[in-house]
């Protein structure tokens, strides 16, 4: 058993390391992505600041955009899948039953590729968030050291749960070639009920609470009230978000499990 582990995890290391090399590879282009990741939090950021001016909106101050939105934008590079466009391509062309033969399941190839591009990314955020906090007092957070780790742990959740979500739009191309047609409806409305163009305090009572049952907030809003301190005092609060958390995940990995299997079958019966 314990061999049979460690053999699975020197495989996994196999792997990232050779996804780090491609992506290092053409590290040029992958930097111009993730900084083409900065232009909807940027505008979001001018139009509320403007709007704002003196006073707030929303109890949000100008200053307050600034966190938020920086908060924003490190949550959603550290949480984003982009699996559904690949899984989709190699369903519809056929590619993907190669991948079917390797020695591992398909999503760990995936799983992989989304670590090396989050470690990559946080490795250079990061570090930029620090240092430009040290000149721009907005930029700097009042969460103390235990909320900032309880962020870092809603983070990792929030990046499983955005992953299998995008992954399972991905599967819907073993039924339909609209799968991301599909995912890019879901994005829409991701962008609004997650809190990335505005904070959900913006939006109606009944959308805010909607977005809170539904596995929106908790997948960047909850993260960025932690990290900007909105949820300081309210350990209620947090214990509800992370309780949502866990139970989308079970959910979605239960669903995941149903979609894959009778996805085979039908990928399997059309000569896949």
């Amino acid at each position: 058993m314990i061999a049979a582990t460690m053999g699975f995890w020197r495989k996994y290391m196999v792997v990232f390391k050779a996804d780090w090399a491609i992506m290092m590879a053409y590290r040029s282009e992958t930097l111009i992505w993730m900084f083409g990741a900065f232009v909807q939090p940027l505008v979001s950021l001018a139009v509320w600041t403007s709007l704002s001016g003196t006073g707030s909106i929303a109890g949000y101050r100008a200053s307050d955009y600034v966190l938020y939105f920086c908060a924003v934008l490190l949550v959603d590079r550290l949480t984003r899948s982009w699996d559904v466009y690949e899984l989709d391509s190699d369903i519809r062309q056929g590619t993907f039953s190669g991948k079917l033969l390797r020695p591992f399941h398909p999503i760990h190839w995936s799983i992989n590729g989304n670590l090396v591009y989050k470690i990559f990314w946080a490795a250079l955020m990061i570090p930029a968030w620090l240092l430009l906090a040290l000149f721009i007092p907005a930029m700097r957070t009042p969460a103390g050291i235990g909320t900032i780790g309880l962020a870092v742990l809603a983070i990792a959740l929030s990046s499983a749960l955005r992953f299998l979500i995008g992954y399972m739009f991905g599967l819907l191309a073993f039924w339909s070639n609209r799968a991301t047609a599909v995912y890019a409806l879901y994005e829409g409305v991701h962008l609004f009920l997650a809190g990335r163009i505005a904070p959900l305090s913006m939006f109606p009572d009944w959308v805010a609470e909607a977005a809170k049952v539904l596995p929106f907030y908790v997948t960047v809003a909850f993260p960025v009230d932690l990290l900007t301190a909105r949820l300081a005092g309210e350990p209620q609060q947090i214990a509800i978000g992370f309780a949502q958390q866990l139970g989308w995940l079970m959910i979605l990995l239960l669903a995941f499990r149903l979609m894959w299997r009778q996805g085979l079958k039908r990928y399997g019966a059309s000569g896949g």
